[in-house]
């Protein structure tokens, strides 16, 4: 039996590549706001850095004409109006999961190994990437669900991990969690997590030093493999 005892999914983008159905929802919810705002690929490539999506808000707003005060209403209104958006584009859209996702989960479940889903995304967002992905990933598989409304500080902050780990009941060295953005992956690596880093379509030129492994998608990659990476890091 491996020692791994649990698998935490930390992001939406590891699932499923949504980064530009997110980028062409928010400039939706710009526009109709008439904000005159417009992320294109480089800007929200950057903005990236920065988790959380009322967090890119606000933090791109500062950096704006004050055209009108970035406000905490704006922003919180800005951020719904764009989910409900995202929420359509994804209904409408072919979204599939990642490679290797499913078939990882599979594993897990057949080895009795614990499998978690920890965003600091609201669970408005999660709710719409698994009505999205349907019958190709039925959400029931996971033991805990982490979103931003069971936390105090978003990531980097390690509270959405040391939540999923006090979920599942399992120590951070037990466990190994998958990220696809630097600023994410910091938050399990301050939990005291081993990471595999699976960069998505905007982040995959960012530094991800400090991931036990950096791979293109799950495909491949073996309860055995993980194990192996996590007795090495603890060695």
């Amino acid at each position: 039996m491996p020692r791994l005892k649990a698998v935490i999914f930390g992001a939406i983008g590891v699932i499923a590549e949504t980064s530009d159905y997110q980028r062409r929802a928010f400039n939706a919810a710009f526009a109709e706001a008439g904000l005159g705002w417009q992320w294109d690929m480089a800007t929200y490539r950057r903005l990236l850095a920065i988790n959380g999506g009322q967090e890119r808000i606000r933090a791109y707003g500062d950096e704006q004409p004050p055209l009108q005060p970035v406000t905490d209403d704006l922003v919180r209104d800005l951020h719904a109006r764009k989910t409900a958006i995202y929420a359509d584009m994804l209904q409408a859209g072919a979204l599939e999961p990642r490679a290797g996702v499913v078939a990882l989960i599979d594993a897990c479940r057949a080895a009795g190994v614990a499998v978690a889903f920890c965003t600091s995304t609201s669970r408005d967002n999660v709710d719409a990437i698994r009505d999205a992905l349907g019958s190709q990933l039925d959400f029931a598989v996971f033991d805990t669900i982490v979103t931003i409304d069971k936390i105090e500080h978003v990531k980097p902050a390690p509270d959405a991990y040391l939540h999923c780990l006090a979920a599942l009941g399992v120590r951070a060295d037990d466990a190994v969690a998958i990220e696809d953005t630097p600023v994410s992956m910091a938050s399990a690596l301050a939990a005291g997590l081993a990471v595999i880093a699976t960069p998505g379509a905007m982040t995959d030129d960012q530094d991800f030093a400090g991931a036990a492994l950096v791979l293109p998608d799950l495909t491949g990659v073996t309860l055995e493999q993980i194990d192996d990476l996590m007795l090495e890091r603890a060695g």
